[in-house]
């Protein structure tokens, strides 16, 4: 489908999500989403991929309290629409503003290799039920995530994220597990 079509169902999934994070706030929903998460994250420590949310977005960072044996990593824009994950112990010390205000590893943090990464949760605008993702336009997960060659790789959605289809072209990846509340 040609991009064009992407952009505007982003927006329109924006207006969605925007919408319902002002009417009911998006950290009881995030709480739900992050109990469903739970059962992959027992276990052994392990490294596991995040991102800083936005407003509207799934809040994963009680994850780094709720365990703290496992190594949690957040994403580093790079040139070229690439991205670096690197490992971030306490949020307010170990991030800064970064690209539009989004919060980033600050310059002392660790760079892991994705090879590295156990459980990588992607962010994502949209959701199909069948697995496609609408991201924000960069690509940067779609080039990231054959890279992590050893991670199961899911998304966290609210239900207002999730579509019956939506548009994709051949270097869009699918996400083999979606997580929402119903």
């Amino acid at each position: 489908m040609p991009d064009s079509s992407k952009k505007a169902l982003r927006r329109e999934a924006l207006v969605r999500l925007k919408a319902a994070a002002s009417a009911d706030p998006a950290q009881l929903r995030s709480a739900v989403l992050c109990s469903k998460l739970a059962p992959y994250l027992k276990g052994n420590p392990k490294t596991v991929a995040i991102y800083a949310p936005l407003p509207h977005e799934v809040n994963l960072l009680p994850l780094l309290q709720e365990f703290p044996l496992h190594r949690f990593v957040f994403p580093l824009c790079l040139p070229e629409h690439q991205l670096e994950f690197r490992h971030v112990q306490d949020t307010e010390r170990d991030m800064q503003p970064g690209a539009m205000n989004i919060p980033e590893p600050a310059p002392h943090t660790l760079a892991v290799k994705p090879e590295d990464i156990d459980l990588l949760i992607v962010p994502g605008v949209a959701f199909s039920r069948q697995g496609d993702r609408l991201g924000y336009g960069g690509g940067y997960y779609d080039r990231f995530i054959p890279r992590c060659t050893r991670a199961r790789v899911l998304a966290l959605a609210f239900e207002e994220q999730i579509y019956d289809a939506l548009p994709t072209e051949e270097h869009d990846l699918r996400i083999p597990l979606i997580i929402t509340a119903g």
